[in-house]
């Protein structure tokens, strides 16, 4: 190439090679490129089982799980139960201060289910451990909430052998006369609270005791042991007209110290302070001043999540399996005698556990039984035995399972079981403006119907209390319809409520009832409100749409709504089949087959005289509270052992005869029987006012004391197999 020769840069004459531009590769982000406070966020929403996988990856992380006890405070142990590989996990969680983690541990100690353990000594070694994350447990929750572990060791206790219970309580006593210094006063109050409420349900020698602890645990902070005992003496002998008619100046105090517990938080103090000023002004207020001050408890009512529907419906639980859900547990309440506010309870629970954790179709019936469980222990004196439970699915599930779902249960509502229900707010109103007693019926019966529709489950029970109550008054014509004084101590207008009373009409009267995949109509409610106790009230004819819309002053449009219709298949819902009362009073379709066999749920065999006899033996040993009682959830070996070999001596496979449909399994001894005859029916129990108690204490009924006893058919034999 010459110089001073220009040449172009074209590709023949410039073969001067192009520098190629080199890019700089981004660094890959990973986990440990985040920030660590995100990376933290990260790391608390895995479960137990994603959160050791992600700690083996790299060192870093490591630890960061290890040095940050919020990581494992707020690990998720969902659908996981300690076993002996993972026990240890449980355990580092808990001490971390893991809610989840201990309750189970608490539990599964107690009834030894997951951990194993040697059986020398099991019961004392159980009880020890289970009453450590019992305690661990009750301290992670906050000052004001309601204690709940006495739940769990309530009487009765096993009569012979060791109890497990029983070491708890007194591991926990010991742990309270121990731990008297000013650190673990509030530790020592819910603890203090527990032990009293489990010695107020033994005999009255024990009662004096109970009342001290209470005093203790008052004095350590626990207000709710502080309201317990304003509510023992105001059910002291005629305290309240004795302390009015003598010093008012002290009743006038024993009012203003109700209302600073209901200040505090306390919403049975706020429940018993709208109810004592609704009917009187103890507090010499103004009326605007009372009215508002009732009004508050309504305003208060916790508002229904907007996505709670939305929700279970996304989880594939339809209306119609929860509407068979709550019929069956109707059935439930009847025959075991239970009260309506335990009914209410169980359903509301089963409610905030579908609002918050997803529940396969299989197991629906588990968790409402579950709840049942829990909730019986709460506010009955006669509970709901694990055992029991297991017999009246029909041997579904087993022990284990139904121990376990306990601890779901517990888990996820943070030990809240108690929450205010309609009947609560009911009582306020009632006792704001009584009814006559047959409308008070009518108002119990339309309460126990809103639990069956989801749809009304959008409304705060506040707003339904008052819908219901505005309903009552329509159907028996009360005039005025919604009187001022309601509106003001209320809150709630009638234009408030009359969409919701049509809605409730609609429902809780339409005739187009779901029925089961047997073609049974599921009318639980309105069979328990047929007996006298409740004057027939289910069978009281009602005014019709049109003449209900005059009576409200609204124009006669119906609203839109989806009936719950049978569209599942018979698999998805077989599982709430297994009703544990009769089905004689059930509507069958007339173009079905009239032989039993083809009406029942589970594989059967239709037995001869003799073989009716055999079986009605073992279900009155099965469900006498004598013999069963507390003894299903025990923790006693010697007992279960000496149990285990009684029954295995005594009972027989059944042979099988020329009447029989089909031949159960060896391996199954659970049998159908229909029309086997019980140690007591409905119409046997005499006088049927004292059958039933009412939600409502002023409705003047007595409170029922009869001995839970199954209706006079069922439709499963109890499981023979005992825990151990």
């Amino acid at each position: 190439m010459k110089a001073g020769v220009l040449h172009c840069r074209c590709s023949k004459c410039f073969t001067v090679p192009a520098r190629k531009r080199v890019r700089k590769r981004v660094p890959a982000l990973t986990l440990l490129s985040l920030p660590e406070e995100v990376l933290l966020c990260v790391l608390q929403c895995l479960s137990a089982e994603d959160l050791l996988a992600v700690r083996a990856v790299h060192s870093q992380l490591r630890d960061i799980i290890d040095n940050h006890s919020s990581v494992w405070a707020r690990v998720s142990f969902r659908d996981t139960w300690p076993s002996p590989n993972t026990v240890w996990l449980f355990e580092r969680a808990a001490e971390k201060g893991n809610f989840e983690a201990a309750v189970k541990l608490g539990i599964a100690y107690l009834y030894n289910e997951g951990p194993l353990l040697s059986d020398e000594g099991r019961a004392d070694v159980c009880g020890r451990k289970a009453s450590q994350f019992f305690s661990l447990a009750e301290s992670l929750r906050s000052p004001t909430a309601d204690p709940f572990i006495w739940v769990f060791i309530r009487p009765p206790w096993s009569p012979t052998g060791s109890c497990c219970k029983a070491v708890v309580f007194d591991r926990l006593k010991a742990e309270c006369e121990t731990n008297v210094v000013s650190v673990y006063q509030a530790r020592r109050g819910p603890l203090l609270h527990c032990l009293a409420r489990v010695l107020q349900l033994f005999d009255d020698d024990k009662r004096a005791e109970a009342l001290t602890l209470l005093e203790e645990s008052s004095q350590s902070g626990c207000l709710q042991s502080a309201y317990l005992l304003w509510e023992h003496n105001r059910k002291t002998a005629a305290l309240f007209v004795t302390m009015y008619m003598a010093d008012p100046g002290r009743y006038l105090q024993f009012i203003r110290t109700l209302r600073d517990y209901a200040a505090k938080g306390c919403w049975e103090a706020q429940l018993s302070l709208a109810k004592v000023c609704s009917s009187d002004n103890p507090l010499g207020l103004e009326q605007r001043a009372c009215a508002d001050l009732v009004a508050q408890l309504f305003r208060s009512c916790p508002p229904v999540p907007r996505r709670r529907a939305e929700e279970v419906l996304r989880q594939g639980i339809n209306d119609t399996m929860r509407y068979i859900l709550v019929d069956w547990l109707v059935e439930v309440t009847t025959m075991k005698d239970f009260s309506s506010l335990t009914l209410h309870v169980t359903v509301g629970c089963v409610d905030r556990y579908l609002a918050l954790r997803s529940v396969p179709k299989a197991r629906l019936q588990l968790l409402g039984i579950a709840c049942m469980v829990v909730c019986t222990r709460y506010i009955s004196k006669d509970i709901l035995t694990i055992r029991e439970a297991v017999w009246l699915t029909d041997n579904t599930y087993k022990y284990e399972d139904l121990v376990r779902m306990m601890g779901e249960v517990i888990s996820v509502l943070e030990g809240k079981i108690r929450t205010p229900t309609l009947l609560d707010y009911g009582q306020v109103l009632l006792s704001l403006l009584p009814l006559e007693r047959l409308s008070v019926h009518l108002f119990s019966y339309l309460c126990e119907l809103t639990l069956l529709y989801s749809a009304l489950t959008t409304y705060s029970s506040a707003h339904l209390a008052n819908a219901t109550l505005l309903l009552t008054r329509a159907l028996h014509h009360y005039a005025p319809i919604w009187p001022i004084q309601l509106a003001e101590y209320t809150g709630f207008s009638k234009q408030d409520l009359v969409p919701c009373a049509v809605l409730l009409y609609v429902k809780c009267f339409s005739k187009d009832v779901p029925k089961d995949y047997r073609h049974m109509s599921l009318t639980g409610v309105k069979q328990r409100f047929e007996d006298e106790a409740y004057q027939h009230i289910s069978k009281e004819k009602v005014i019709d749409f049109k003449e209900l819309c005059e009576v409200l002053e609204v124009p006669e449009v119906e609203p839109y709504m989806v009936l719950p219709s049978l569209t599942g298949q018979p698999a998805d819902i077989h599982t709430f089949l297994s009703s544990p009362s009769s089905n004689s009073k059930r509507r069958r379709e007339e173009s079905l087959p009239v032989h039993r066999g083809s009406f029942v749920a589970t594989p059967t065999a239709e037995l001869s005289t003799q073989e009716e006899t055999l079986v009605g033996d073992m279900l009155d040993w099965s469900l006498d509270t004598s013999c069963s009682g507390y003894e299903g959830d025990q923790e006693s070996e010697g007992e279960k052992e000496a149990k285990e070999g009684e029954i295995s001596s005594s009972v027989q496979p059944l042979p099988r005869t020329p009447n029989c449909t089909a031949e159960p399994s060896p391996a199954m001894m659970t049998v159908s029987v229909r029309g086997t005859k019980r140690k007591r029916s409905m119409k046997e129990r005499g006088a049927s006012g004292t059958d039933r108690e009412s939600p409502f204490p002023h409705s003047s009924q007595p409170t029922s004391t009869a001995q839970a006893t199954p209706l006079s058919r069922v439709s499963a034999l109890p499981p023979i197999p005992l825990h151990s």
